[in-house]
């Protein structure tokens, strides 16, 4: 079975329905990934099936989640090589996307894969969460953040909600662990103004893996402490803490 007949037996199998020019899209970005991961280490070192399963499918799976709206705001929190926010965005053209990544290289290579798509409506942000979620021009600035295989759900909650809107849904991936995780961050997500709105659970195609998405609302407005300082939110995880505990200065970068 060819490349393509793989992707669009895949997607069929997620539910996911895209056109003939994003799966064009989609193959020159693996083949660049592909290439510059020789060098660059940007994902595990497998092969290109294993990528395209493994990372742009599973990035996929995000679609029924994400309106098709113009003008929406997506900001994705620890992008790596570009998953989900780069595969939303070919999925979603008319989304307006952000991808936040610490590591230059990995930036680097974004901005090479958004001129060669010749994408528009979608910027890379270099640095940490904690200090652009402090930032006023990006505060509470977004309709959807998504998160995928970054850290635990109470530390990259604290990350994600200071960048929503009231009303706004954060999006998390997460393996077998996923639903653990959300018992643990619980408290720490009513902390931050989120609720809990649903959860999908599916196994990946081609391999077996289980995932989880969990998807929050964020109904109310994240309290100026947050995020904390650089490193703080991974040394120091909100879990099971109580409503009012930190009252911290954000970071100031």
């Amino acid at each position: 079975m060819s490349d393509l007949q793989l992707l669009s037996t895949w997607c069929e199998e997620i539910g996911v329905s895209i056109g003939g020019e994003e799966k064009r899209q989609i193959f020159l970005y693996l083949s660049e990934l592909v290439d510059w991961n020789r060098r660059l280490n940007l994902v595990a070192k497998t092969s290109k099936e294993q990528i395209l399963r493994k990372h742009f499918v599973d990035s996929l799976s995000l679609v029924p989640f994400v309106p098709d709206q113009r003008c929406l705001k997506l900001l994705d929190v620890g992008t790596g090589a570009g998953f989900p926010g780069l595969v939303l965005k070919i999925a979603s053209p008319g989304i307006l996307v952000s991808l936040l990544e610490s590591s230059e290289k990995k930036c680097v290579f974004l901005r090479h894969v958004i001129s060669l798509l010749e994408l528009d409506g979608v910027d890379v942000l270099t640095g940490r969460a904690e200090c652009w979620g402090s930032m006023d021009i990006h505060r509470e600035n977004y309709d959807i953040v998504v998160c995928r295989a970054v850290a635990h759900l109470s530390v990259v909650s604290e990350y994600a909600f200071p960048f929503l809107k009231t009303g706004g849904f954060f999006m998390a991936q997460k393996g077998p662990a996923g639903l653990r995780e959300f018992e643990e961050a619980k408290d720490a997500i009513g902390v931050l103004g989120g609720e809990f709105k649903e959860e999908k659970e599916f196994v990946l195609p081609g391999g077996g893996e289980r995932r989880v998405i969990l998807v929050f609302r964020k109904e109310r407005a994240t309290p100026p402490g947050y995020p904390r300082r650089n490193g703080v939110p991974a040394k120091k995880p909100l879990q099971n803490v109580p409503r009012g505990t930190f009252s911290k200065k954000p970071c100031v970068c």
